[in-house]
C-alpha cells in the first residue's frame, strides 16, 4: 500500500471525527467522539492539530495521530487505523514518522497510554523504542458508596491544579498532571478537607470522576484523602463515582479503602526518549 501523510490542520473537522470513530471501532472501551468532545480534548490535552496527522493509503485516510504538546515533550494522544487498513503494516509505517517529526520539531521526549490487554499495540510501541514507565488503573463505586459528612471548602482549581504539579507524582499521566488540571474550568468543581484536596466533574451529573485528589506532603498517610472522598459522597449522595483509567497504580489503594472498585482493564503508561 502507497502510505502518505496530510497536517490533520488540512483536514475537515466532520471528516476527523469519523474517521477517528472508525478507526476505534471493535476497540477495547467504547470510544465515541462527536465534534464538541474533539474540540473539548484538543483544548484540554493540548492537542496540535498541525502537528497531528492523517495517514493516507491510495489517497484515502486510513488511520490517525492526534499530537498533544508541551515544551520538550508530545504525547501520542490517539492513534487509530480504521478496520479495513489493519494487518497491513500501516501502523508500523506510521509511527516512525510520527517519531521522526518529534525529533525534528526538536522535543526529547514522547509519552502515550496503550490498554494493558492489546498487545499488538504494546508491541507496536515496544518497537519504536517506547518502555513502560507505569500501571494505570481505573476505579468504580456505587451510589451506595458511605459517605461521612464535613465541612468542605470549595476552592479554586486553578490552584489545586499548583498544587498538583508542586507535590504530585513525577511524571504524572499528561491528562492528570498540574498542567491539565490548570485547563479545567466550571462546572467541573474543587473542594478542600483539612490539607487535602480533589477536582471531581460536575457534582449535577449522575456520575461523577474524580479528577485529581492531592495531599500536602506533611499530611500524608493521615487518612485525610479518604476522609475527603468520604466527605464528598455524602455532600453528593446517589452519585455513581469514578477514578478514569490514568490513575497510577501505586496509589490506587486510595480509592479501595474508601469503597471503590478496580477496572478490569488497566493501562501502560509509555515513554520514549528522542536521543538528542
Amino acid at each position: 500500500m502507497d502510505l502518505g501523510l496530510q497536517p490533520l490542520l488540512e483536514y475537515d473537522l466532520k471528516d476527523t471525527v469519523a474517521l477517528l470513530n472508525n478507526g476505534f471501532t471493535d476497540y477495547f472501551v467504547n470510544i465515541q467522539f462527536s465534534i464538541a468532545t474533539f474540540l473539548h480534548m484538543v483544548m484540554q490535552d493540548g492537542i496540535d492539530v498541525n502537528s497531528s496527522r492523517v495517514v493516507l493509503g491510495e489517497g484515502n485516510a486510513v488511520g490517525i495521530a492526534l499530537i498533544a504538546r508541551r515544551g520538550w515533550s508530545s504525547r501520542l494522544a490517539a492513534m487509530a487505523i480504521v478496520p479495513e487498513a489493519r494487518g497491513k503494516g500501516v501502523g508500523r509505517w506510521f509511527l516512525p514518522q510520527l517519531l521522526a517529526e518529534s525529533r525534528a520539531r526538536g522535543e526529547r521526549r514522547m509519552v502515550l497510554e496503550v490498554i494493558e490487554q492489546n498487545m499488538a499495540g504494546v508491541r507496536l510501541y515496544q518497537s519504536g523504542g517506547f518502555q513502560i514507565q507505569r500501571r494505570l488503573v481505573g476505579y468504580n463505586a456505587s451510589q451506595n458508596l458511605a459517605g461521612t459528612k464535613a465541612v468542605l471548602e470549595e476552592v479554586d482549581i486553578h490552584d489545586v491544579a499548583g498544587l498538583v504539579t508542586t507535590h504530585g507524582l513525577p511524571d504524572l499521566p499528561w491528562q492528570i498532571s498540574g498542567e491539565s488540571m490548570a485547563s479545567i474550568a466550571p462546572p467541573h468543581r474543587a473542594f478542600r478537607l483539612d490539607s487535602a484536596y480533589a477536582i471531581i466533574s460536575d457534582p449535577s451529573a449522575p456520575v461523577i470522576a474524580i479528577c485529581s485528589i492531592i495531599v500536602q506532603p506533611k499530611a500524608r498517610r493521615s487518612g485525610q484523602a479518604t476522609r475527603l472522598l468520604q466527605a464528598l459522597a455524602a455532600a453528593y449522595p446517589q452519585r455513581q463515582w469514578k477514578v478514569l483509567m490514568v490513575c497510577p497504580e501505586e496509589i490506587g489503594g486510595l480509592f479501595e479503602k474508601a469503597g471503590f472498585a478496580r477496572e478490569q482493564l488497566a493501562q501502560f503508561q509509555m515513554a520514549v526518549a528522542m536521543g538528542h
